[in-house]
């Protein structure tokens, strides 16, 4: 559905934008021509990527083919975003770590960002939320047996792991 004029009001009387992009479909072409419109009118977007549930309960995906397609649809509207901004808005770019993205499931009223389970985890492994944030996202993996963190797949003994979003939480969702 169009609502390109509606959005165009709206952005004028707000301080952000809440971009909502469907874990599954992805991004659409109506979501390039909301974030246009945010930055024409100079509004930060954040991100939520939604229907998460979908990708649990229908498809089965496992926790590394959520985060896969969640990085998928980061990087699409990232491209999106750097194509629109200007230099008067600094940087925009749309990061789980920056506490800017943020996943759920709108139909069962659930959400989380990076921040809710590095409060969480930071305190178990005794290191900082900041550095908790950037451990969770990306190719970072955690050594059970050694019990310390790798950028490696593999253990010291061969081992495969677990990607650490994966590992601490879309794991213990799933």
């Amino acid at each position: 559905m169009d609502f390109s004029s509606e959005v165009t009001s709206a952005l004028r009387v707000t301080d952000g934008a809440l971009v909502v992009v469907d874990t599954v479909e992805g991004v659409c072409v109506q979501t390039e021509t909301v974030l246009r419109q945010a930055m024409q009118e100079r509004i930060r977007p954040i991100l939520i990527i939604n229907k998460v549930d979908r990708a649990i309960i229908e498809l089965k995906n496992s926790g590394e083919e959520i985060y896969q397609n969640f990085n998928k649809v980061i990087d699409v509207v990232n491209s999106i975003v750097s194509s629109y901004q200007s230099e008067a808005m600094g940087d925009l770019t749309l990061d789980p770590t920056l506490g800017n993205v943020a996943f759920g499931a709108g139909k069962d009223q659930w959400a989380f960002t990076l921040t809710t389970f590095a409060k969480i985890y930071s305190k178990k492994y005794g290191i900082s939320q900041e550095k908790m944030m950037k451990k969770l996202w990306g190719d970072n993996y955690f050594d059970t047996e050694t019990r310390k963190w790798r950028t490696e797949s593999t253990s010291e003994s061969g081992k495969p792991l677990k990607r650490a979003f994966v590992q601490f939480i879309m794991d213990p969702i799933i």
